[in-house]
């Protein structure tokens, strides 16, 4: 295997003496079966003269981005930071990986000298205000005109998503909290130097002494990205902050995720990591595995699998339809091939009509596609359906992670093979494994198999929001059918569950449910043995409950027990 050296002086003694840029010539240069170093040392990644081109990205927002780390067409291909530090500057995205196969990143560090996001002590507040002490040397920013604007080395935004409000300590949202959505701009008002007040209609009043976190960023720029990749590893990285998720793939196959870290540094200031998701999964296939890492403090979830639903705007005939993006987040994103399968599916119910395989797909534009088949299909006028691209779905396993204090929930998992999670400890906000599918807002598919879930530690910290209970299967349908479900079977076993105020399961269009030799933990209240308390299902063909041991929880942390 050919060896690339990429140190400071290679930089310095580049013809940009840029680091993107010199990457970017190395990586374009570099032939199939190669190692590309790097001096273990600090890179600042910036966008003035890195690879620029239009990205469709699945849930993030489209458009031309730049690169540092541009991947493309290559096999065997090992990218080792050696334990480097990579610092983005402006909008920025670290790593583009596209139609590779056999490629490794390992041993890098990735964060944002300026971050997507920043966050204030909360000195005052009001229902319609909240006055702030923000670190202007780690959060910079400018009142102008009565509007905050964030300000940093090559980045200016007075554009906010939203706010949430977090714990300081303990880095993760406060107890039982809302997002407060903006969407706009923020009226601000300096009341000196490092002490702003922002005006907002607040529906909770925030507490003073904790922490509100300011998103102002849409989802631009991912860590990592695998796009119509195979076989890639990545392992030993520490993603301190992205724009959007830590690292996402579509239509890629046999993804290994070993050793990574997504969460803040212990030595900032800040409380939160990454703007959105740690890891996401979109029409993949083969295996998915992600173990050994920790996961916390993000904007959104830990890790989301899923395929995505095209929407059938027009029949043509029985060979030809039109199919819609939905989501304006996926648009330009078509998860169908020559040769692919597809399942036909009812919108109401969301449940399979028949299957066909595409003989030609185009593109019209990023929004509709034309798909011809290789046989006809009954199609019925005037009935809404989707596709689904069945043969974009992957196996998954998800072991030996420490992960949660994030927003929302913890593990959503919608993939028709099967899922092993084991050997977690998970501690979200919201539902820590959450199972959905729906054809109405995300169009996110996947009518699970087999879900596996054993030997976890599982505890949600917000009580009131993002699921109704532990583990939820919400699919989502607008019509349920009485003798059929959509979702297969889940087995949850030898697993410890700390309860609160919500049950330990929630759902319903299940075929089969299996709960077994679990230690289950009540926090307050009577300890319980029976199911209806703590496992409320409907529309389930059958549950099954066994060898589960009860105990109220202590301070002490022992408790009496009995099945």
């Amino acid at each position: 295997m050919r060896q690339i050296s990429i140190t400071p002086e290679v930089i310095r003694n580049s013809k940009l003496q840029d680091a993107a840029a010199c990457i970017r010539e190395v990586l374009e240069n570099a032939e199939d079966d190669t190692r590309i170093l790097f001096e273990n040392a600090d890179y600042d990644l910036k966008t003035g003269y890195a690879y620029q081109d239009t990205f469709f990205i699945s849930n993030n927002d489209s458009g031309v981005k730049s690169a540092a780390f541009y991947v493309t067409n290559k096999k065997n291909i090992i990218i080792d930071g050696c334990g480097s530090r990579m610092h983005g500057i402006g909008r920025i995205l670290p790593f583009y990986i596209s139609g590779c196969e056999n490629v490794v990143i390992q041993n890098f560090e990735i964060d944002y000298k300026r971050p997507f996001a920043s966050q204030g002590k909360i000195l005052e507040t009001s229902p319609d205000s909240v006055t702030l002490k923000i670190d202007r040397s780690e959060f910079p920013y400018v009142v102008r005109n009565g509007t905050i604007r964030f300000t940093g080395e090559n980045y200016d935004s007075s554009y906010v998503l939203g706010m949430l409000e977090f714990e300081e300590k303990e880095k993760r949202p406060a107890a039982d909290v809302f997002d407060y959505g903006v969407d706009a701009g923020l009226c601000a008002r300096e009341v000196q130097e490092g002490i702003v007040e922002l005006a907002y209609p607040f529906s909770r009043q925030p507490s003073a002494g904790n922490i509100l976190t300011i998103k102002h960023e849409k989802r631009l720029v991912p860590a990592i990205v695998i796009d119509r990749c195979e076989k890639v590893l990545v392992e030993d990285v520490w993603i301190k902050h992205a724009g959007t998720m830590g690292i996402v793939a579509q239509l890629s196959r046999d993804i290994t995720v070993n050793r990574v870290g997504i969460y803040p540094d212990p030595c900032s200031q800040r409380v939160f990591s990454v703007n959105a998701d740690a890891l996401h999964f979109v029409n993949c296939g083969g295996t998915i595995t992600v173990q050994d890492g920790r996961f916390e403090s993000m904007f959104d979830d830990v890790i989301n699998v899923h395929g995505n639903y095209l929407r059938v705007d027009k029949v043509l005939d029985e060979r030809h339809i039109v199919v819609e993006v939905p989501h304006f987040q996926q648009e330009g994103f078509f998860p169908v091939r020559k040769g692919n399968r597809i399942t036909v599916c009812d919108q109401m119910s969301m449940l399979k009509q028949g299957q066909a395989a595409v003989k030609e797909f185009r593109a019209i534009n990023k929004k509709y596609g034309e798909l011809e088949l290789e046989e006809p299909y009954p199609f019925q006028q005037g009935k809404s359906c989707c596709i689904d691209p069945s043969d974009w779905y992957p196996e998954v396993v998800f072991r030996r992670n420490r992960c949660g204090r994030n927003r929302a929930r913890g593990l959503i998992l919608t993939s028709e093979r099967k899922m092993v999670i084991e050997d977690n400890e998970i501690d979200s906000e919201g539902s820590c494994i959450k199972v959905n599918s729906d054809m109405k807002n995300w169009f996110e598919s996947g009518a699970i198999s087999q879900l596996v879930i054993r030997n976890n530690r599982l505890m949600r910290h917000n009580q009131v929001n993002w699921g109704k209970a532990v583990i939820d299967v919400d699919p989502g349908m607008c019509r349920l059918e009485e003798d059929r479900a959509f979702h297969g079977e889940i087995i949850i076993e030898n697993n410890d569950f700390f309860l609160k105020n919500t049950p330990l399961f929630w759902g319903y269009s299940l075929r089969k449910l299996i709960l077994r030799n679990n230690r289950i933990c009540l926090e307050q209240g009577a300890v319980s043995s029976e199911a209806s308390d703590y496992v409320l299902t409907h529309h389930v063909g059958s549950v099954r409950t066994e060898g589960n041991i009860f105990c109220e929880r202590r301070e002490t942390g022992g408790g009496n027990e009995k099945t």
